[in-house]
């Protein structure tokens, strides 16, 4: 577009919006005038107001007329110009129209040379100016420059863009088991364990005479038998799903189920576990508003209720997540090695505090703190729970799979644990 075609355009926006003021102004007065009770017609001051908005409204639309046939004779011309250019274009070596009418060129010999004609300053441009023809040349190098290219966007070409897949899952699949992991552990052969329990021990004493009686007391050793829990998962996968899966959707099942495994018995032995601590509660249990030396205080208590009542040394911390970080983020940083001898692992959920291996579990509920001596835990599993099942489906395509193990925690002595906080 020139300039004088601009400041044309200009000044026809200008006229249209006044026509439109004008045509508005006349209207809303003959409302008012219809809309008077008792009055027709309009007065000398209203008439001689209607006359001059229409007189004004005659002039702008001449003067809009005028306009409008000028700029539709100078978009002609500019198309013209165009087309003539392009045609003129299409002449040059290296350069052609295509069938849009757009510029098309076949070198970067081609496109360097308008480059230079059409931009590049200094006494050197006006040289090759001169010597390709002038200041023709150089307008005409300016109108092929100044072509609209074809845009091909990324929405033109989606067989060229497949889409990105990562493959990984991201979402948190725990199989870990810190309760299990931390008692004793025994393979389980059958559906029963059965473990000897002291329930009497003999006794010394001081001999009162020669040839008396002193400690005489019989030791008794009864059997104490649990029957194992069967756990079970079972599922069908189609040939497809695991041949053309990415990750591999059988080995994803499987590590899903075996992850569902590790919570359940997790949390068979965290329910034994409270239940033998909720038996041996602190006399000043922890409620929640509770500050460091509230827990340091706790946990010396249950530590001292541990030995009192079984003669055990507690050498483990069991805390619920929630317990956990709650503990966590009251320790000072003046706090010594963590109470002398340990380290709180936050981002592992693990560490010790003050000699004691600290356990934390999502298998225990919230809000249970407890200390015990893990060896008095005894857990027994099927060795390589859980196993794998897979059954081939060849009529169907199809693998029938599965996971199976049988799993028994047991508390061999309730005292051997006393609970901190109030939980049940």
């Amino acid at each position: 577009m020139s300039a004088a075609s601009g400041v044309m355009q200009t000044r026809m926006e200008r006229l249209l919006d006044e026509r439109s003021t004008v045509s508005q102004l006349h209207d809303d007065l003959l409302a008012h005038v219809e809309s008077r009770d008792g009055e027709q017609g309009l007065t000398e001051i209203e008439q001689k107001q209607v006359d001059g908005y229409r007189a004004r409204a005659g002039e702008l639309d001449a003067e809009i007329e005028q306009l409008s046939e000028h700029l539709e004779r100078e978009e002609k011309s500019a198309s013209a110009s165009k087309t003539i250019r392009a045609h003129l274009a299409g002449r040059m070596d290296g350069v052609e129209v295509n069938g849009g009418g757009e510029i098309v060129y076949h070198s970067f010999a081609s496109y360097a040379r308008d480059y230079m004609l059409a931009r590049m300053p200094g006494n050197i441009a006006e040289q090759i100016v001169s010597r390709a023809g002038g200041e023709d040349a150089r307008r005409a190098a300016r109108e092929r420059l100044a072509r609209t290219p074809a845009n091909t966007l990324s929405s033109n070409v989606p067989g060229l863009i497949p889409d990105q897949h990562i493959a990984q899952i991201f979402q948190v699949i725990d199989a870990s088991r810190p309760l299990v992991a931390s008692a004793t552990r025994a393979a389980l052969e059958r559906g029963r364990l059965s473990f000897p329990k002291i329930t009497q021990r003999p006794v010394v004493a001081v001999q009162n005479t020669q040839k008396t009686e002193a400690g005489n007391q019989g030791m008794l050793v009864t059997m104490e038998e649990a029957t194992a829990s069967t756990y079970l998962g079972g599922g069908d996968l189609s040939w497809q799903a695991i041949e053309w899966s990415t990750p591999n959707a059988l080995d994803l099942w499987f590590r899903l189920a075996a992850a569902d495994y590790a919570l359940k018995t997790e949390q068979d032995a965290g329910e034994v576990l409270q239940t033998a601590g909720f038996l041996n509660i602190i006399g000043t249990p922890l409620d929640g508003t509770d500050t460091y030396d509230d827990w340091v205080a706790a946990i010396m208590a249950g530590a001292a209720e541990v030995y009192a009542n079984s003669g055990r040394m507690a050498d483990t911390l069991y805390l619920a997540p929630d317990q956990f970080y709650a503990f966590a983020g009251l320790i000072p940083v003046t706090a010594g090695a963590a109470f002398v001898g340990g380290g709180v692992n936050v981002g592992g959920q693990a560490g010790a505090f003050a000699g004691m291996s600290l356990v934390v579990s999502r298998g225990l509920d919230a809000g249970v703190a407890l200390v015990g001596d893990a060896q008095a835990l005894i857990v027994a599993e099927t060795p390589g729970a859980p196993v794998q099942l897979r059954a081939v489906e060849p009529a169907i395509g199809g693998l029938e799979v599965g996971i199976i193990g049988a799993f028994e925690a047991v508390v061999v002595e309730d005292e051997a644990f006393a609970l901190l906080t109030t939980a049940s």
